[in-house]
């Protein structure tokens, strides 16, 4: 499922932490912000992996791990 549909019900104040798996063995991190400033082509990768929700301070993280399926197809 496409991390835009996911994120869909989180309030845009809360927080969304995007880690991409970018090979079998590696993981990249892209960063941490609040839900509204996410934007761009990243929306469209796929999730891969939902973190529980945590709180921190004065809002909620949410921590996705999401893969660029584009990337994938345009390498065979």
């Amino acid at each position: 499922m496409k991390l835009r549909e996911i994120i869909n019900e989180i309030p845009d104040d809360d927080w969304l932490e995007i880690i991409e798996q970018t090979s079998t063995n590696y993981k990249s991190y892209i960063g941490r912000a609040p839900k509204k400033y996410i934007v761009g082509e990243v929306l469209d990768y796929e999730a891969l992996y939902i973190g529980e929700g945590r709180k921190d301070k004065n809002y909620q993280i949410h921590r996705f791990l999401v893969e660029d399926k584009f990337i994938e197809l345009a390498d065979r």
